[in-house]
């Protein structure tokens, strides 16, 4: 069966959607950064951040519809499916963080968030690399080392996690702000963890198809 699939005409738009998905990814991310460094105006990141998750849900629709038009697709249909709506998960997820800032009132973050934000635009980075190779099979080992940069990222971030909770509880007084930048914490860390599941879903992809 694979091998007929490779003899028949393929739709390849798919690839140009991951691609555009993940160009979102990686803005929302960015402006994610910016948010916590500047923010005295973190209503306009806010507002950035929901416009590129507006562009994102209609890829992600985009990309629905294709494969429901489409009868020869370049690799499993539902791998396309969880490819797409995770990737839109993460932006959607970075939105809702985004939103908890003028709802809490932010007015400033640890160091330690502001790292974190970081590497999740570091993540979201490999990933756009990532997907962008995955049109061809020769480029197997690229796409393998910007998945294993995200495992990398990801376990960075654990550990600044772990230090930014342990001085949250050893010096924040304020019950409230601990239990918002904690929430912070969790979600952002979030994030890159719903990296790390596409960069396996894209190694699993890659396996399956060498």
């Amino acid at each position: 069966m694979t091998m007929l699939k490779r003899l028949l005409p393929r739709q390849d738009g798919f690839f140009q959607l991951f691609q555009k998905a993940a160009d979102q990814l990686e803005l929302a991310a960015i402006e994610f950064v910016n948010l916590l460094q500047n923010l005295p105006e973190q209503q306009s990141h806010v507002d950035a951040i929901a416009q590129h998750e507006e562009k994102a849900d209609q890829i992600a629709y985009t990309t629905f519809e294709l494969l429901h038009k489409t009868f020869i697709t370049p690799f499993d249909r539902y791998d396309i499916h969880q490819l797409t709506s995770t990737i839109d998960d993460i932006i959607d997820l970075i939105n809702r963080i985004a939103q908890r800032f003028p709802f809490y009132q932010l007015q400033q973050v640890p160091e330690e968030a502001i790292l974190l934000a970081k590497l999740s635009a570091e993540a979201a980075h490999h990933l756009k690399i990532s997907l962008s190779h995955l049109h061809s099979l020769k480029n197997s080992s690229v796409i393998f080392e910007h998945c294993d940069e995200i495992d990398r990222v990801e376990s960075k971030a654990h550990q600044v996690v772990l230090a930014g909770e342990k001085k949250l509880f050893m010096e924040e007084e304020d019950f409230k702000h601990f239990f918002k930048i904690k929430e912070i914490y969790g979600h952002t860390k979030l994030v890159i963890n719903r990296c790390q599941d596409v960069a396996n879903l894209i190694k699993g992809i890659i396996l399956e198809y060498s």
